[in-house]
């Protein structure tokens, strides 16, 4: 190999080093809450978890596909019922939609989220946006990113997911899932001391 060569594949490996550390120009994503969490949201992560695994080691696409099925059952046997109460995670993104309604995603573990819609389309029946006139559009009006909450809140019924996903892909949805959610309450949670 001549030196041109090499400098350049050393050069390269060196900017996506730098570039992971940094995030590669996309917003960091905030650590994993430290708060042990309810147990059903430690079924419920531990259902999209092992999910999550099998997808990515599966023989073909049909059996990845497949997996999705499985999942679906697992995440109704943890939730039994479609209520979050009392759960744990770290805000990955606030803002609001061009109506000014709150929109709110948070991060339950690496690549689980649960989200309001961004969009007052997609939102039409499920009424997840936060209207500004509310106790909790205020509360969240004094919060930031990678801030830990606790919130409490309502899936939606899915025949696909058991409560209602919003990825556009299969792989969107095995791999980093969103999960759909009307909240009721988010509180922030003081630091570790």
């Amino acid at each position: 190999m001549n030196i041109a060569i090499k400098a350049a594949l050393g050069f390269g490996l060196g900017a996506i080093v730098v570039g992971t550390l940094v995030g590669g120009g996309r917003s960091a994503v905030p650590p994993v809450p430290s708060v042990p969490p309810p147990s059903d949201q430690a079924r419920f992560m531990a259902a999209v978890a092992q999910a999550r695994t099998q997808f990515t080691s599966a023989a073909n696409e049909l059996a990845a596909g497949g997996i999705r099925n499985v999942r679906q059952r697992t995440i109704c046997s943890a939730l039994q019922g479609h209520n979050a109460d009392g759960w744990v995670a770290k805000i990955s993104y606030l803002s609001t939609n061009g109506d000014g309604r709150g929109v709110i995603t948070l991060e339950l573990a690496p690549g689980l989220r649960v989200s309001t819609w961004n969009n007052a389309l997609s939102d039409y029946s499920d009424k997840t946006l936060i209207a500004p006139d509310t106790q909790l559009f205020k509360s969240l009006a004094g919060m930031k990113n990678g801030d830990t909450v606790r919130f409490s809140g309502r899936f939606f019924s899915s025949d696909v997911d058991c409560v209602r996903e919003q990825s556009m892909t299969l792989a969107g949805s095995m791999k980093s899932p969103v999960f759909t959610m009307r909240f009721s309450s988010i509180r922030k949670l003081a630091p570790p001391s």
